[in-house]
């Protein structure tokens, strides 16, 4: 498939600009008046760069991305782009962030890539032919049992969850193996598709962002569902997202968190 070559190859390119401006030095922006949003000139600097190789090669698709204006067209195919998924990290050298490139058709992820440029992971996927870590097959861990089970947990940023983000971590640490937080929701799901966790919560995310993430997620046997267990559309609107190997796993945390 071309539009996977081509994700592959910019991905690479675009993680190899990523570190030669972050060794160049960079500012620290915030977003929405919220000094806890942030972005960096980096983050513009390679979406920027993503969007050109885009336009240059499918020009008659449609581009989304948090860091730009987006012009709708009547393309049934529509390209979305993180430029770094994990800001905060990055902008305080912490080595856990990644460049996301997706493609949707109608609405569905068809391809896509998450790219770690530090560590040189390179989650990938093809609709119906699977998920991959630098090449090779990637399946979800086989645990069923939440005593067993590592989950990574996000409150979020939001005023009106902080009661449940409280309530719901200390229901983890009392039932769950583990329980961590690292702060990056492409890669998070892509170590729940790897079998390194076996769920990851978000009190608010935008399931658009990180397209490529859940096509891989999916294509390596997990699921993705609301609060409700019902599964999620893909949406620029920021909303509360299960990331889980399996469905047992997904209706224990449902039922602790939840209810």
């Amino acid at each position: 498939m071309k539009e996977y070559d081509f994700i592959i190859k910019t991905i690479q390119k675009a993680g190899k600009l990523l570190l030669q401006k972050r060794n160049e030095g960079f500012s620290v922006m915030q977003k929405n008046d919220d000094p806890r949003d942030i972005v960096t000139s980096v983050d513009k600097d390679i979406n920027d760069f993503i969007i050109k190789e885009i336009k240059k090669e499918f020009p008659s698709h449609d581009i989304y991305s948090e860091e730009s204006e987006n012009s709708e067209k009547t393309s049934d195919y529509k390209w979305t782009i993180d430029p770094i998924d994990g800001t905060a990290n990055f902008s305080r050298n912490i080595p856990h962030f990644a460049v996301c490139i997706g493609l949707l058709k109608e609405n569905v992820p068809v391809c896509g890539a998450v790219y770690n440029p530090i560590t040189r992971e390179l989650f990938s996927f093809q609709k119906e032919k699977g998920a991959f870590l630098n090449n090779k097959p990637i399946y979800v861990s086989g645990i069923k049992e939440l005593s067993k089970a590592h989950v990574l947990f996000h409150t979020g940023r939001k005023e009106s969850l902080r009661e449940w983000g409280g309530e719901s971590y200390k229901a983890l640490l009392a039932n769950a193996k583990k329980t961590e937080n690292f702060a990056s929701s492409s890669l998070d799901s892509c170590f729940v598709a790897t079998g390194r966790v076996e769920a990851n919560i978000y009190g608010t995310l935008s399931t658009l962002d990180i397209s490529p993430a859940i096509g891989i997620l999916k294509e390596a046997g997990g699921i993705i569902t609301d609060e409700n267990g019902n599964d999620i559309k893909l949406s620029k609107d920021a909303k509360k997202v299960y990331t889980t190997n399996n469905k047992k796993i997904n209706s224990s945390l449902i039922e602790l968190l939840e209810n």
